[in-house]
């Protein structure tokens, strides 16, 4: 067997990330190329090398014995690329994040981007907003890099980012909060926080109707933004046009802590979506 004297590093990206994502089509996305272009920098890796590095199915791609050991090598390639780049002062960070959030995530964003924005304006980011179950379902199946999520649903490989307490709110302009009993703007069922909230409303004997539910965060606002609503939200995302309404007041009761986890961070990620996850945290663990 004869093998080549170097590795082309491109194609050792590319098959590192075919790895990862088990996908040809989801390597493409997180490529910003065409799955014929992958399929073949993948075949012309596996001519140079005279192995088969990937198995394909009709489902997905497996890595073979042999990939698995490219694998192993490749990741201290790109990483040792990666860092030597910075070094010299050449590196400018480029490609896209395609990152999935929930509604109740979503306005912890602006300033995360703001910043990344400063950092790596020649990144493309991908907001992705669903359920935290449908996030997680979408990063196992290589549709987004991250997911940044309020629920863990099963899953054990998320990082804990942030805890803040939800508070009940309304419009500031609202006395709405006097009603008997009072109109609630709350997401629908199968949101972990609309359970707590209606048990704590039950426990403490405060009538209420659920005058207004939605899907996503944007159809509430609509309701409460008119003044006719409470509603409930981290208070880490109040907004000017906000006001809380103090728990024990007119029988409203303490709330649950939300908790925010990220999904699909690690350092064997590529260097946009890597950066990404490290603002993320970085700048919402200052602000904890």
């Amino acid at each position: 067997m004869n093998l080549p004297r170097t590795i082309n590093t491109d194609l050792l990206r590319t098959f590192a990330v075919v790895a990862e994502t088990r996908h040809f089509t989801g390597a493409a996305q997180r490529l910003n190329s065409s799955q014929s272009a992958v399929s073949m920098q993948i075949q012309r890796l596996e001519d140079s090398l005279q192995v088969r590095l990937l198995e394909r199915t009709k489902r997905d791609v497996r890595v073979t014995a042999e990939g698995e050991i490219l694998l192993r090598y490749a990741h201290r390639v790109m990483r040792l690329t990666d860092e030597t780049l910075t070094e010299m002062g050449r590196h400018t960070t480029a490609g896209k994040v395609r990152v999935g959030a929930t509604d109740m995530t979503m306005c912890y964003l602006p300033k995360i981007l703001q910043k990344f924005y400063v950092l790596h304006p020649t990144v493309d980011v991908e907001l992705h907003c669903s359920r935290s179950w449908d996030a997680l379902d979408a990063l196992d199946a290589g549709d987004i890099d991250i997911a940044f999520v309020t629920q863990c649903c099963g899953r054990t490989r998320g990082k804990l980012i942030t805890e803040s307490p939800l508070v009940w709110a309304c419009a500031v302009h609202s006395d709405v909060d006097e009603c008997d009993p009072v109109p609630l703007a709350v997401f629908g069922p199968g949101c972990v926080y609309r359970k707590s909230i209606i048990e704590a409303l039950g426990a403490s004997g405060k009538a209420f109707r659920l005058a207004y539910e939605s899907p996503s965060r944007a159809g509430l606002d609509c309701a409460v933004d008119a003044g006719l609503a409470v509603t409930t939200i981290p208070r880490d995302c109040l907004t000017d046009n906000l006001r809380i309404i103090e728990t024990g007041r007119g029988d409203f009761p303490t709330l649950p802590i939300l908790k925010t986890y990220l999904f699909g961070a690690s350092s064997e990620q590529p260097m946009a979506t890597k950066a990404f996850s490290e603002l993320l945290v970085q700048t919402l663990s200052t602000n904890a």
